[in-house]
């Protein structure tokens, strides 16, 4: 897997840690699943030249204790480890009911918000995970009884 869509078959594992087909309607971060992080260092190591520059932005702290390098006025970011950091998405649950079908195809049950990926989740339901990957259930964090 490499970047999420919008309409692509994910599977959403529910509360009761059931499998469902769904689609994604919606991506809240990187589609390749990288993870965004401001380019900084610490305010005491900008020499003159970079102050001088404009390209630096320190923090309101007072002292700063971070510098952050700026470009058209945004902080600018690296894209770390890509496939690591999948986003929250939105997506709609397809209905296992067979008999559940109109002239469009088989209908949606349920819509869900802000679901995470199976690896970021410790609670081992309420997830999504790619059509063509398989759960490592050894992976997730143990639930605390």
């Amino acid at each position: 897997m490499t970047e999420m869509r919008i309409g692509m078959h994910v599977v959403f594992i529910d509360e009761h840690r059931r499998e469902r087909d769904a689609l994604l309607t919606a991506i809240h971060g990187d589609p390749q699943g990288r993870m965004c992080v401001s380019i900084r260092k610490p305010a005491t190591e900008l020499t003159e030249e970079e102050k001088a520059s404009g390209e630096w932005d320190v923090d309101s702290h007072k002292p700063p204790i971070y510098a952050y390098k700026q470009k058209d006025g945004m902080n600018e970011v690296d894209y770390l480890e890509p496939g690591k950091h999948w986003p929250c998405i939105n997506l709609v649950v397809v209905s296992d009911n067979e008999s559940a079908q109109d002239q469009y195809g088989r209908q949606i049950d349920e819509r869900h918000t802000s679901i995470v990926h199976w690896t970021n989740n410790s609670a081992q339901g309420y997830c999504f995970r790619f059509a063509d990957e398989k759960v490592d259930r050894s992976a997730m964090q143990p639930t605390i009884s």
